[in-house]
């Protein structure tokens, strides 16, 4: 885990806060975060409560007191005031990046398992700018699950922005290197984001 938080610090810098969990072991709850899981599955309701956990090391990272992070009607976490963040996880660990908003107004992160995707779901995830580039490269399917993993970054990071529920196919990304950064969506133009591979994870975080 603590490998993960490095490639975290390496793709957002000093200025983010990074927490990382393990998803198996309890973390409690608070009152107002709850309510959410309440009727979930025991595989559900810990996995949130870690990824909450990971929210509030997070966030004391910036300087911020432990808080309740309630899950909005639309399900994305409530950050306190001043503050952007995101969470995500897999069976491996829990991830949260948060941020002041004068330091980015807005954070998307993902971590998935470095598998590659099966050629069939190429053209799903994948638009033919992204197809292209996927040619070039000595193992498409894994770069095609990190497109996938660009892309929940990237939509996490954008729904706070517009509001909007997005498909594989509302944006393309333009990767080099590590990087990536969204073209071809005018309200998008400022988004950038980084990707990684650690310890077997693919590690994405999207950010303005």
């Amino acid at each position: 885990m603590e490998g993960v938080r490095a490639a975290l610090r390496q793709m957002l810098g000093p200025h983010a806060g990074i927490g990382v969990t393990d998803p198996a072991q309890d973390a409690a709850l608070w009152d107002e975060e709850a309510a959410a899981v309440a009727r979930a599955v025991p595989k559900r309701r810990t996995e949130f409560a870690a990824g909450r956990s990971a929210a509030r090391v997070a966030m004391a990272e910036i300087g911020f007191a432990p808080a309740a992070i309630p899950q909005g009607p639309d399900r994305a976490p409530i950050w306190p005031s001043g503050v952007s963040g995101s969470i995500a996880h897999c069976d491996a660990c829990c991830v949260s990046v948060v941020a002041l908003k004068e330091e980015h107004q807005t954070l998307g992160v993902d971590i998935e398992p470095a598998t590659p995707l099966t050629p069939d779901l190429f053209a799903v995830i994948c638009t033919p700018a992204e197809r292209a580039w996927l040619a070039g490269e000595p193992d498409p399917g894994l770069a095609a699950k990190m497109i996938f993993s660009a892309k929940e970054a990237v939509y996490k990071a954008q729904y706070p922005l517009t509001g909007k529920v997005i498909g594989f196919d509302a944006v393309t990304l333009n990767m080099t290197d590590g990087a990536f950064r969204v073209v071809g969506d005018p309200t998008l133009a400022n988004m950038k984001g980084a990707i990684l591979i650690e310890g077997g994870l693919i590690l994405s975080v999207a950010y303005v």
